[in-house]
């Protein structure tokens, strides 16, 4: 039986949290906290901060095993975040993973919730569940890493901090550079991780800086930091990426001012060169994952029975 967390599960979420996986690796390295007391801070304050969570309390003849989500602010979706027990811990875990997949989806589209996202690991086995399950992947992304100190770099020429006037400068690049499928799947830059999700249990901080050029938006970089690393996200016009070198030199010196720290950065597949750029600047390969989405709710059309006024009841269709 699959249920939503409540108190007597903390001991079942207590034994299986070292055998969990992620599936959020920017939470994970930034801002994760324990399965258990994510749940236990989800419960408490209503989901307005830590995890929903649901449980498979192993008495179906199912092992046990547990789902974590965070809902990000603002937007009617989740953000898968963990999965348990893990597939090399237990030969039944393939299984429980579709049945709690398809429990969230449905828990999902009860409460309003309009896809789930998903940012896995690249494994074919995992890929497979997760389409068994209603999940699509919509893009693939290498994901690099540095630990070096960059050198002091001067701020490049039309390289400014990002406001909120410029939301929509921004969104309209994502909607030009990044991919439909991809955009619907709203998997595009975020601006740091989302307060709702993250509440008081780990603080992150976040920036951002828009690049433009004869007053044309022509990339957007931000940051996001916590006292275990920085994630950089970068957005370029393709037809400017050869020139991205500097604002990604300046955004490094601006994540590494607090001392030194990994710095991770996503790049997807759908956009080239700026691995090689990264490459340059000392970053090498950290993983790859596959962004999977599953929509909760479809558009679907309805007849009604249509009533004229004055006319209803009056007309007789029986034969003679």
């Amino acid at each position: 039986m699959i249920r939503p967390f409540g108190l007597r599960d903390v001991l079942t979420i207590k034994q299986l949290q070292s055998q969990s996986v992620s599936f959020d690796l920017r939470r994970l390295l930034l801002c994760s906290s324990p399965p258990l007391r994510s749940a236990l801070v989800g419960y408490f304050s209503r989901y307005h901060w830590g995890a929903v969570t649901c449980v498979s309390d192993g008495r179906d003849g199912q092992p046990s095993g547990f789902c974590q989500v965070y809902p990000r602010e603002n937007r009617p979706e989740w953000e898968l975040a963990r999965l348990a027990p893990s597939l090399d811990e237990c030969p039944g875990a393939g299984e429980l993973w579709i049945k709690l997949l398809a429990s969230l989806i449905v828990q999902g589209a009860e409460r309003g919730v309009l896809r789930i996202m998903a940012r896995a690991t690249e494994d074919a086995e995992v890929e497979d569940l997760f389409r068994g399950a209603g999940f699509a992947v919509v893009a693939r992304k290498e994901v690099f890493v540095s630990t070096d100190r960059p050198s002091p770099a001067p701020r490049p020429r039309g390289l400014r901090r990002y406001v909120d006037q410029d939301r929509g400068a921004v969104e309209h690049l994502q909607r030009q550079v990044v991919p439909q499928l991809a955009q619907r799947a709203q998997d595009v830059v975020r601006y740091g991780c989302s307060g709702a999700s993250v509440g008081p249990l780990v603080p992150v901080s976040t920036e951002g800086y828009v690049w433009t050029e004869k007053q044309r938006l022509v990339g957007y970089l931000g940051i996001t930091s916590s006292s275990r690393g920085s994630w950089i996200e970068v957005l370029v016009r393709p037809e400017y990426r050869a020139d991205a070198l500097p604002h990604i030199r300046y955004v490094l010196t601006r994540a590494r001012r607090s001392g030194v720290r990994p710095i991770y950065c996503p790049v997807p597949d759908y956009i080239a060169g700026i691995g090689w750029l990264l490459r340059t600047l000392g970053f090498q390969s950290y993983t790859r994952q596959a962004i999977m989405v599953a929509q909760t709710l479809a558009r679907v059309r309805s007849r009604e029975q249509v009533v004229v006024p004055g006319l209803q009841g009056s007309v007789d269709v029986s034969a003679p």
